[in-house]
């Protein structure tokens, strides 16, 4: 059994991390729980039948009984946490992104490489989805060569979601120095990475590309590779709605959509790989209602006949898949393939894109 303790118990904890973790009760085990709001601590604490409960991060991890963290934190206390937690001797899951600012992230490498023994995972819960593991597989059996690639995230947030299902607790004792001092900690951070000088509508992108663009991109540069070139950024409504053409290794563009400010109900993320007779199509669901069936389709075409496999429905949970990978890993030493070096290349890319983003 696996001592755990939760960092941030908000409204992704509370909807995904928490009921999973209770699931797997013959894995984990959750013994402590953190979080500023101490309401929000009680509450969670008497849901779960968790015994101990800290508003301070830092010393459950230094003195709770633990055998590893889970950091559902705020973007910009990640870095501290996960540092904590590997000086402590723990295991670490890090919710993505890993770090809001590559200079960061490349701290937590180093200190890493001095606690090999410890595992210290990356939360892309979309590169454990079971019609991305399909998907990856039909590609590396049947080999293709890709001619265009459409990738997108157009979606409704989670307010709707929740409303008629899961509702979160919403606490209103946050103290109004720590939502300060946040506030403050994360305009620093994105300073270091893209320039104390970058505009609003900059900011607000690459805040778009680390909290929903980063699983896109990492998914499809496990299939392909990171884009060898940033063709052009096109942004519209401070930031929020945004479209980048890049080309990748082999020659073939790519296009992500980024649209994240509307009230239509749907959830339109999807990888669409052109591959001349063939195109794969995979599809993700939206995480805030659990066990939705979802699947990859394969359209093929010979002269006139053209057919459409469907592989699935698959009903895993993406989010229990890569909790039960970071169990597995912990039991047998074996690194995840979301390691913090895995995470590197996307934040190198949100920088580029910035920066196309100041030149057009």
């Amino acid at each position: 059994m696996i001592k755990i303790g939760v960092i941030g118990l908000g409204e992704v904890s509370q909807c995904m991390h928490l009921p999973i973790l209770s699931d797997l009760y013959d894995i984990y085990e959750v013994t402590a729980v953190s979080d500023i709001s101490p309401s929000l601590v009680s509450f969670v604490q008497k849901k779960y039948n968790i015994p101990e409960g800290w508003v301070n991060a830092k010393e459950m991890i230094e003195k709770a009984d633990i055998d590893a963290v889970l950091v559902l934190s705020p973007d910009q206390y990640h870095g501290e946490y996960a540092k904590k937690a590997l000086e402590c001797g723990k295991h670490v899951f890090i919710e993505k992104p890993v770090t809001l600012c590559p200079q960061e992230l490349e701290e937590l490498i180093e200190l890493k490489k001095q606690h090999p023994q410890q595992i210290a995972m990356v939360g892309y819960m979309r590169r454990y989805a079971g019609p991305f593991l399909k998907a990856k597989e039909i590609l590396n059996e049947t080999p293709m060569k890709t001619e265009y690639l459409r990738f997108r995230d157009i979606i409704l947030e989670a307010p709707f979601f929740v409303g008629q299902t899961r509702q979160p607790f919403c606490p209103k004792d946050v103290p109004a120095e720590a939502i300060r001092e946040s506030g403050e900690r994360r305009r620093a951070q994105l300073d270091l990475a893209i320039g104390a000088d970058a505009s609003d509508e900059q900011r607000k992108t690459y805040q778009m590309m680390t909290g929903l663009g980063c699983h896109s991109f990492a998914a499809v540069r496990e299939l392909f590779g990171a884009p060898t070139k940033i063709h052009s950024v096109s942004t519209a409504c401070g930031g929020e709605q945004v479209v980048v053409v890049m080309e990748f290794e082999g020659g073939f563009l790519g296009t992500y959509e980024l649209v994240n400010n509307q009230d239509i109900v749907q959830f339109d993320a999807a990888i669409e790989i052109f591959q001349k007779t063939r195109k794969v199509h995979i599809k993700y669901e939206t995480p805030y209602l659990r066990y939705q069936p979802a699947a990859v389709h394969v359209t093929e075409s010979t002269g006139s006949d053209t057919k459409t496999t469907c592989y699935g429905p698959d009903f895993h949970d993406a989010f229990q898949t890569e909790l039960r990978q970071f169990a597995e890993c912990i039991q047998t030493g074996v690194q995840p393939k979301t390691t913090l070096e895995d995470a590197r290349p996307d934040l190198a890319l949100f920088q580029e894109i910035v920066r196309v983003m100041g030149r057009e």
